[in-house]
C-alpha cells in the first residue's frame, strides 16, 4: 500500500488558495452571491427529488419549482447587480462626501484608480495596473475605504434584489410557468 503525505495531497490546493486571482474572486460580494444562487439551483432541487419519503408527483413539482426559482433569482440578480449596485454605490459616497470631507478625499482616490484601471487598453500595462491596485486595497487604508463602501454598496443591492424584487417578480412570472408545465398534473399534487 503506496500512502502519500497529506502534504503533496494539499499542494494543488494550496496553489489554487494562494491565487490572488482567487483571493479576490472569494472577497466579491457579487462572486459569492452567484456562486452560492447557482449551487443552491442545483443542490436544493437535487435534496428535493431525491426524497425517498416524498409523493413522486409532489416532489417532481417542488424540485422544478425550486430550481425554476433559482435560475430565475440568478439571472434577474446578474442583469441588476451592476446598474443597482452603481447607483447605491454614488447614493452612499455622496452621503459619506457631504459628511466628510476626509472621506470624500478618499473615495476620490479610490474613484480615480478605478477609473484609471478600467480605461486602461493595453493588457500588460492593465495587469500592472491592477497588481499596484491590489497592493494598495492591502496596504493604503484611503483605498480600503473606498473598496469597503464599494463593497457595503453591492450587499445593500444584492439586499434589495434578492430580497424584494425576487419574490415579487417571481410570483408573477414562475406561478404562470408552473401552471403551464404541470396543468394535468396539477389536481394530482
Amino acid at each position: 500500500m503506496n500512502v502519500t503525505p497529506v502534504q503533496k495531497t494539499l499542494i494543488h490546493v494550496r496553489k489554487v488558495a494562494a491565487n490572488p486571482k482567487f483571493a479576490e474572486f472569494a472577497r466579491n460580494t457579487v462572486c459569492a452571491i452567484a456562486v452560492e444562487t447557482t449551487l443552491k439551483a442545483s443542490g436544493r432541487p437535487a435534496f428535493i427529488y431525491f426524497d425517498k419519503n416524498a409523493n413522486k408527483r409532489s416532489k417532481k413539482y417542488a424540485a422544478t419549482k425550486e430550481f425554476l426559482y433559482q435560475s430565475f433569482c440568478l439571472g434577474l440578480y446578474l442583469s441588476l447587480i451592476n446598474k443597482f449596485k452603481n447607483i447605491t454605490y454614488k447614493f452612499v459616497s455622496n452621503k459619506f462626501a457631504k459628511n466628510n470631507p476626509e472621506d470624500k478625499r478618499k473615495l476620490d482616490l479610490y474613484d480615480s484608480f478605478q477609473a484609471k484601471l478600467q480605461n486602461a487598453k493595453d493588457k500588460n500595462v492593465k495587469k500592472s495596473l491592477e497588481k499596484q491596485f491590489n497592493r494598495l486595497l492591502h496596504t493604503n487604508k484611503d483605498y480600503h475605504f473606498g473598496k469597503g463602501v464599494k463593497e457595503f454598496s453591492s450587499i445593500i443591492a444584492t439586499v434589495f434584489i434578492l430580497a424584494l424584487c425576487a419574490p415579487i417578480l417571481s410570483q408573477m412570472i414562475l406561478h404562470p410557468v408552473m401552471d403551464f408545465i404541470f396543468k394535468k398534473d396539477k389536481k394530482n399534487i
